[in-house]
């Protein structure tokens, strides 16, 4: 097993800790937890199951390959991405038609943020193999440094200002319809390497108008830009991008009117 599988492997097993202790919340007893697993081939006693949900003990690779297939494919235990969505970020259409989100309460919680983005990775929607993350300052950040822990891989984030130090900072312009000017993000081009692989992430897309300078920055330090991946989506428009040039965009979860 190399350096990379042995680190996911061990990341798997504690991510296997995290979403039983998350999956016993739908379960009057251990015991009925117990009896969910083996109804999906995973044979495990009280004791060791006990242990496990109290983070006293970590199952060994073949057990945790089984409890992952388990708990990430029957539904009986919760935790679906569009579940544990749904569960900590508020929608709302206000009179005038406009949809709103709250992500406050994902963000404060890193074991749910933590499980929607394993199971991202586990389904294969975020892809394994890059070099770097980037997203934009202030709520993309806890969703980059979550998965760049998961991945073990360097997270940057793109700001307003230049930052002091900063070398040579390359920037890009977002255009901002809704608020009627133009805004510039940039980054030390030190942190990207030229003909790395960097995945995009944000918590949030309307326009698309961030994710597009987000993309630009990339191209600009020389590196490539793999996908780019978020957890809500508000409305249509950034449906129409045609500026990324066959960078994938996968979104966790849409927001549409309700009406």
């Amino acid at each position: 097993m190399s350096s990379a599988e042995s680190y996911r492997d061990a990341q798997e097993k504690l991510m296997t800790l995290n979403l039983l202790q998350m999956a016993f919340k739908e379960f009057n007893t251990l015991e009925s937890m117990r009896a969910a697993l083996e109804k999906n081939g995973v044979e495990v006693s009280v004791a060791n199951l006990s242990r496990y949900v109290n983070g006293k003990a970590i199952p060994k690779s073949k057990l945790k390959d089984s409890l992952l297939r388990a708990l990430t494919q029957d539904s009986e235990f919760g935790l679906t991405i569009e579940r544990l969505i749904n569960k900590h970020i508020i929608d709302d259409v206000d009179e005038f038609g406009n949809i709103k989100i709250s992500n406050l309460y994902l963000l404060n919680d890193s074991k749910a943020l933590k499980a929607i983005l394993f199971l991202a990775m586990y389904q294969e929607i975020i892809p394994l193999d890059i070099d770097k993350i980037i997203t934009a300052e202030v709520d993309g950040i806890p969703i980059a440094m979550t998965l760049a822990h998961l991945l073990n891989v360097d997270c940057i984030y793109a700001r307003k200002k230049k930052p002091l130090g900063a070398e040579n900072f390359i920037t890009a312009d977002i255009q901002t319809a809704s608020l009627g000017r133009v805004e510039t993000i940039g980054v030390d081009e030190k942190f990207i390497r030229r003909q790395e692989k960097v995945l995009i992430v944000d918590d949030v897309i309307r326009s698309g108008s961030t994710q597009t300078a987000l993309v630009e920055l990339v191209r600009k330090c020389g590196a490539t830009p793999v996908k780019v991946v978020i957890i809500a989506g508000i409305g249509a428009r950034w449906e129409r991008i045609t500026e990324w040039n066959r960078v994938e965009l996968e979104v966790l979860k849409v927001y549409t009117d309700k009406s």
